[in-house]
């Protein structure tokens, strides 16, 4: 399957991370239908909570790896305008500054693909602005978006593109610093989340150890079945609900 542009800027998931991803997945159907059901029909229903839980994690992985491209996008603007500040161009320093880019992140870096979208774009008398213009409209960050019409207009109107970089980096860092702050304050949280998430199963769990065939009758009885049924509804959308409370953005 061919990639869309923006997964290829910002690379969200390896082989490996796909492999995880599925592992889990089936590791969370093979739970619920121990907990609730033990019945091997039910993993087919249940692989819908399965999917449902793979995209919700793809989410997640999607937006860290949206704020590591932030983090490397803010280190390349404060190269560009030290690189500006010693006498390059605005192009020349975007180009110079792949090495650096390279040591701190890697060649596969999403920084790295910018910067080699840039070159590619240059070699076919490409302009800057358009290429940053293309790369803001692939790429779902507002910051990179931002900048690139910030950059068009600098530009056209022969303003201070140093300026620019180093304000657009000096944006960015309080951004990330809020979002830290942010992340410091809800960590307790959190862990609160996960903890309540796992509740329900080592009450179930210790329940079973201790009066062993206490959930039998709702396992093999159409009634018992429906109750849990509605159970596991009522667990799905308090995840969930938990999931998107914990999800703070700014």
């Amino acid at each position: 399957m061919r990639k869309s542009n923006s997964e290829r800027i910002l690379l969200p998931f390896t082989k490996r991370e796909r492999w995880i991803l599925a592992a889990k997945s089936v590791m969370v159907v093979l739970i619920l239908d121990y907990f609730f059901y033990q019945s091997w029909l039910a993993v087919f229903p249940l692989a819908a909570a399965g999917f449902l839980y793979c995209r919700m994690e793809k989410k997640i992985l999607y937006e860290k790896k949206k704020d590591l491209a932030l983090e490397q996008f803010k280190e390349l603007m404060l190269l560009v305008s030290t690189g500006q500040k010693a006498g390059y161009s605005a192009d020349n320093a975007f180009l110079s500054s792949y090495q650096d880019m390279k040591v701190l992140y890697g060649s596969s870096s999403s920084v790295c693909i910018m910067i080699d979208m840039l070159k590619a774009g240059k070699e076919n008398h490409i302009p800057f602005t358009e290429l940053w213009k293309q790369i803001g409209e692939k790429i779902h960050i507002e910051e990179i978006r931002e900048f690139a019409d910030i950059y068009e207009i600098s530009h056209k109107s022969s303003g201070n593109v140093a300026a620019v970089m180093e304000k657009t980096a000096e944006i960015i860092v309080r951004k990330i610093e809020t979002e830290k702050e942010i992340a410091v304050m809800i960590s307790a949280k959190r862990l609160e989340q996960k903890i309540m998430n796992m509740m329900p199963f080592l009450i179930m769990l210790y329940i079973s150890i201790v009066y062993p065939g206490y959930f039998e009758p709702l396992y093999h009885s159409l009634p018992g079945v429906l109750i849990m049924s509605v159970c596991l509804l009522v667990y799905l959308c308090a995840y969930g609900l938990s999931v998107y409370i914990i999800s703070i953005k700014i």
